[in-house]
């Protein structure tokens, strides 16, 4: 009798072991419905430092436009000063 006390004993524990183990299909499918959207979060972010980058760069460029701009403009009026200088 002892001998099968034993082996039923620990079939009983594995299977209690193994169906509280197994996540039910509503946790599994609520488990994969946050990882999806935490993807799409993960997704985001990417695009939105994209994004950044990209203005962060038309910026410089615009910076670089402005100060080409500027550079010309004081390049013309100091020409303009050298020739008011000229004119005495």
């Amino acid at each position: 009798m002892k001998t099968k006390f034993i082996p039923i004993l620990l079939g009983a524990a594995a299977l209690s072991l193994a169906a509280t183990s197994c996540k039910s299909n509503e946790e599994q499918a609520r488990e994969k419905a946050l990882e999806n959207q935490a993807d799409a979060l993960e997704n985001n972010a990417k695009e939105v430092r994209k994004v950044g980058e990209v203005v962060s760069d038309m910026k410089k460029d615009d910076a670089k436009a402005t100060e080409k701009a500027a550079e010309q403009k004081a390049d013309e009026l100091e020409n303009a000063a050298d020739k008011t200088r000229e004119a005495k």
